[in-house]
């Protein structure tokens, strides 16, 4: 199954959008929130669930997305846990992903909060660049279709990465017709997921350390 994923939201521009093409199209998806931002937009969470999607932890707030990786390990378990409490104040399942921001695990820190509070952590394998403004969903799509870079390639257990945008509502409509002419299935992400870690340190979700979408 290739796993829809989106990170950073909810929000009251991008995020109502993309739940209307998932509904229309009859696909569930995973959603990496920020807590604060849960906890400005509980009606987006709700309607999350309502629908079929699996809620799960991304950071607190802007602020410490920014710089994540440098918390101290009870700083980030703090922060990660804040999330959690709003994703379960909304009536959600019990979170079990946990998605840093920018996709940043250190050895053993991330792995130690990770334990801590159940979670399972997680990156990607399909990077759509929607958050880099030289990425334009029609760019995006043709990357996928030529497999323009080796993080581009849609295949049967891709983990899709993408955001709250709202150039990621055409990006994702484009993306469900090449998944179904491909003859894959869509839906959430799984502990037994293609991007699912068990040790090492990542920098931008790889582990070459390199930053995406440069070219």
């Amino acid at each position: 199954m290739v796993a829809l994923t989106f990170d950073d939201g909810p929000n009251d521009t991008a995020t109502p959008a993309i739940l209307d093409v998932l509904r229309t199209r009859g696909v569930a998806a995973t959603f990496f929130v920020i807590g604060a931002h849960a906890r400005a937009h509980p009606e987006l969470i709700v309607r999350m669930i309502d629908d079929g999607h699996s809620v799960q932890p991304h950071c607190w707030d802007w602020d410490s997305h920014g710089h994540h990786i440098e918390l101290s390990r009870t700083a980030m378990e703090d922060d990660v846990a804040r999330t959690v409490e709003q994703i379960d104040a909304r009536g959600c399942p019990a979170p079990t992903l946990w998605r840093p921001p920018n996709g940043d695990i250190s050895e053993p820190q991330s792995y130690e909060v990770a334990a801590a509070l159940d979670l399972t952590l997680v990156t990607w394998t399909l990077q759509t660049c929607d958050w880099h403004e030289r990425h334009s969903a029609e760019r995006i799509l043709a990357d996928i279709d030529s497999e323009a870079r080796a993080d581009a390639a849609l295949e049967a257990r891709s983990v899709v990465l993408m955001h709250d945008k709202l150039k990621t509502v055409r990006l994702l409509d484009g993306l469900l017709d090449r998944i179904q002419s491909r003859g894959y299935r869509a839906g959430p992400m799984s502990r037994e997921s293609a991007a699912t870690v068990s040790g090492g340190s990542y920098r931008y979700g790889r582990r070459d350390r390199r930053l995406p979408c440069q070219a």
